[in-house]
Parts: C-alpha cells; sequence; structure tokens
C-alpha cells in the first residue's frame, strides 16, 4: 500500500513538473502573432461586424419572400354586427360579441427592382467587411511583431548594460588595484564607480520600458494571464538587401492589394445600389394577396330572425345553422406613392450624398495608402543603411576601447579616455540593437502598407 502511495506520489510530482516546465516555455514572435490571431478582441469585433451585415442582408431580403400574418379578436358592440361582411342573407349572422380569426399572405411581385437593389447593396457590404476582417488581420500581425520586437530590443539593451556592467566591474577591479601599486589616483576608481552607477540606473530604467513594451504586446495578443512568458530570440534579418521592387511598383501593389481600397470599392458599389433603390421607390408596386378568416360569436341570430325582430310577420323564418362561418380572398393590389411629406426625396437626397462621400474616401484612402508605401520604403532603406554605419561604429568603438585601456594600463593615458570609450561603445551597441530590429519592423512596415502581410511571413514559422 505504502509502495503504491509512493508512486502515486511521484507520478504527482512528475506531472506537475512537466506542467511548469511547460509553462516556461519561451513565447517567439509567429507564437504571439498566432496567440493575437486566435484571441484578439479587435479581430473577434471584426467577424461581430461581418454576421451583424449578414443579418441585415437577411433583413433585405425577407420582403420578396411572402410575408404571412395570423391576428385574432375579440369585440363586444351596443348592437348586434352582422358578419361575415358582404355575404348573402342565408349566411349572415347577427351577434353582439363576435370572435375573429384571420390568416393574410403578401407576396411582392414587382416593385421595379427595388428591393433587390436594396438586397445587393447589403451583400456588397458583406464583402466589404469581410475584405476589412482581411485588413485588420494583417493589422494584428504587424502590431503583435512590432510589440514584440520592441521588447526585445529592450532585452537586448539590457544584455548590453549588464555586459557593460560586467566590463565596468572588471575595469573597477583593476584600478583599485593600480591604486593600491600606486600607478593610479583614487579619483579614478571613483569615476569608475560613478560610470558604473550610471549604467546601473540606466538598466533600471531599461527594465521599466521593457515592462510597458510587455503590457503593450500582452494587450496586442489578447494575453489575459498575470505574466507573459520568456520571449524567445530572434534571428536579425539581413541589413544589406535593397528594396525588392521600385517604389512605382510597389504603389501598383498596393492600389491592387490592400483591403481598405477594396472595400470602399463595395461601399461604394453599395451606395449606388441604394441610391438606385431610393429613387424606385417613387415608383408603383405590385403585391398579390390572399386572405383567409372566421368569425364565431356565442349566440348567433340568422338573418330571418333579425328581419322578424322589424317584421314580425316574419316571425316563423328559421335561423340560419351553426354559430361560426369562415371567408376567403384572393387579388393583387397596386400602390402607387403619392405624398409623404417629402420623405422620400429626402431619402434620394441622402442616398446621393452618401455614393459621393463614399467616392471621395475611396479617393482619400488612395492618396494615404500612396504616402504610407513611400514613407514605409524610406524608412526601410534608412533602418538598414543605420545598421551598417552602426555595425562599423562599434567595431571602430571596440578598437579605440581596447586601445585606451592598453594605455591606462600602461600608465599612458587617463581614466577619462577610458570611460569615453565605454560609454561611446555602449551607446553603439545599442543603437545597433535597436536598428537590427528596427529592420525587420521597417520590412513588415512595407509589406503592411502594400496589403500583403499575413503571419506566414513572420520569422520563425
Amino acid at each position: 500500500m505504502s509502495h503504491c502511495f509512493c508512486l502515486s506520489r511521484a507520478l504527482l510530482w512528475v506531472t506537475v513538473l512537466s506542467a511548469s516546465l511547460a509553462a516556461q516555455e519561451p513565447v517567439t514572435l509567429a507564437g504571439a502573432v498566432r496567440h493575437a490571431l486566435e484571441h484578439s478582441p479587435k479581430l473577434a469585433a471584426a467577424r461581430v461586424e461581418t454576421a451583424r451585415r449578414h443579418a441585415v442582408a437577411a433583413s433585405a431580403r425577407s420582403p420578396l419572400l411572402p410575408q404571412a400574418d395570423l391576428s385574432g379578436a375579440a369585440s363586444v358592440s351596443r348592437f348586434d354586427r352582422g358578419y361575415p361582411a358582404g355575404a348573402p342573407p342565408a349566411l349572415l349572422r347577427f351577434d353582439q360579441t363576435l370572435f375573429t380569426g384571420a390568416a393574410d399572405l403578401r407576396w411582392l411581385v414587382w416593385d421595379f427592382r427595388k428591393t433587390e437593389l436594396e438586397l445587393d447593396a447589403a451583400r456588397e457590404r458583406i464583402q466589404a467587411s469581410r475584405v476589412l476582417e482581411d485588413r485588420r488581420r494583417q493589422e494584428i500581425v504587424f502590431d503583435t511583431a512590432r510589440s514584440f520586437l520592441e521588447a526585445m530590443a529592450y532585452q537586448d539593451l539590457i544584455a548590453a548594460a549588464e555586459a557593460r556592467i560586467r566590463s565596468m566591474q572588471s575595469l573597477l577591479d583593476r584600478t583599485e588595484k593600480l591604486v593600491e601599486g600606486g600607478r593610479a589616483v583614487p579619483t579614478d576608481a571613483l569615476k569608475v564607480r560613478t560610470r558604473l552607477a550610471q549604467i546601473e540606473s540606466e538598466r533600471a530604467a531599461l527594465e521599466a520600458g521593457r515592462q510597458a513594451a510587455l503590457s503593450a504586446l500582452a494587450a496586442e495578443m489578447g494575453f489575459t494571464g498575470p505574466d507573459l512568458p520568456r520571449l524567445a530570440d530572434s534571428a536579425a534579418p539581413a541589413a544589406d538587401s535593397p528594396l525588392q521592387s521600385e517604389v512605382t511598383e510597389l504603389l501598383r501593389v498596393a492600389e491592387q492589394e490592400r483591403p481598405e481600397l477594396r472595400a470602399l470599392d463595395l461601399e461604394t458599389r453599395s451606395a449606388e445600389r441604394v441610391a438606385q433603390a431610393a429613387r424606385k421607390a417613387l415608383l408603383p408596386r405590385v403585391d398579390l394577396r390572399a386572405s383567409a378568416s372566421g368569425t364565431a360569436s356565442a349566440s348567433p341570430l340568422g338573418f330571418g330572425q333579425m328581419l322578424a325582430k322589424v317584421l314580425p310577420a316574419f316571425a316563423g323564418t328559421p335561423a340560419s345553422a351553426g354559430n361560426g362561418i369562415a371567408d376567403w380572398s384572393l387579388g393583387a393590389q397596386i400602390t402607387f406613392p403619392l405624398f409623404d411629406g417629402g420623405r422620400r426625396r429626402a431619402q434620394i437626397r441622402e442616398a446621393q450624398s452618401r455614393l459621393e462621400l463614399s467616392r471621395l474616401e475611396r479617393q482619400q484612402a488612395q492618396l494615404r495608402v500612396q504616402r504610407e508605401v513611400r514613407t514605409a520604403a524610406a524608412n526601410l532603406q534608412s533602418a538598414r543603411a543605420r545598421v551598417e554605419a552602426l555595425r562599423n561604429s562599434v567595431a571602430e568603438s571596440e578598437r579605440i576601447l581596447r586601445d585606451e585601456r592598453l594605455k591606462f594600463e600602461a600608465g599612458r593615458s587617463v581614466i577619462n579616455f577610458v570611460l569615453d570609450a565605454e560609454s561611446a561603445l555602449l551607446m553603439n551597441q545599442s543603437l545597433l540593437a535597436q536598428a537590427r530590429r528596427s529592420v525587420l519592423i521597417a520590412e513588415l512596415a512595407l509589406e503592411l502598407s502594400t496589403g500583403r502581410l499575413d503571419a506566414g511571413k513572420i520569422p520563425g514559422q
């Protein structure tokens, strides 16, 4: 029994340990993007909007289908009422209390395609919403990747600061030994300690910035846990490759691929359909109508009995059999709109205004897309050039720092030159780390501006 208990505890410990290790699995850039696409409230809201437009389209389609209503009524009147109206005398019944039930069927025959145009407009808006879902997905991919890379850039800066702290600590140890040997003055050691404290302060500020970047990443991902798992490092992209396309070609691709432009084209066509349908409201419509009704009362009088009340000579006339009777009718109805206080004319003007606004919004969106493409292409070229320049600057800073340390240890220089070289190297390394991440962000921004960004272009898939 004790062996089984020990075995159960061992299995439970292994299970808990495995779950803990799984929870500590680092999050890659591709994994963060996948999580965002699955849990982002923004994308969920876009799907709900598409579902709402489907409901609007179903409502616009309903007038093309038969419309049926059931109704019932009970009424008490001062005088006896005859039912059913228009029936021959032999079928007429009279009573003060009546119970009526009816079924009414209406079917649109022709309205000069007004309802069809409204349905087409609703379907165009559904397609526009689906296209905007694609754009929202691209934006989520980009925003998540940018937040992830910004957090990784902070981690690079923190790692560089920690490396500088270790280097400065080593320099402090050597300086103190030189001071003890009389080859340096105590002020040199104080300067190193001051610089070390400054770097440690900068590291604390970088940690605060990293936490802010992680919070932004969690919001983009829709992450609801207490803390994000550790981020897995991603390889820096090549920084020396030129743009794959000229700006003119990029603009042409953006004109074809940007989902917003396609969505606005669909919205414009939808507005055209609405404007046409609004004008059709001035024309007549034809409906097919059919109805069935039944009326009953508790104690009806026949036509003969009612007549006998007025003419006693007919007192022997028998009452009609039964206390309920049914009727039906079938026909066509044509409706001509005459006067509605200017409502239809106002709806036509409103539809025309919306159409014009849709066209102007399309033009503004095209200009905005062109600006975004040009800006993204320029930012990518700048980021690549910045990485190349900083790579050379870091190599030069490392060489200068190495020479200054050798001179200081040999007594041919002062500690100020070593500290300046150390600061220059730290700054250049920090800028290089940021520039390397900015290259990938700029590449993703260019893909986003041309409308070609998808999760498959994220490194580490």
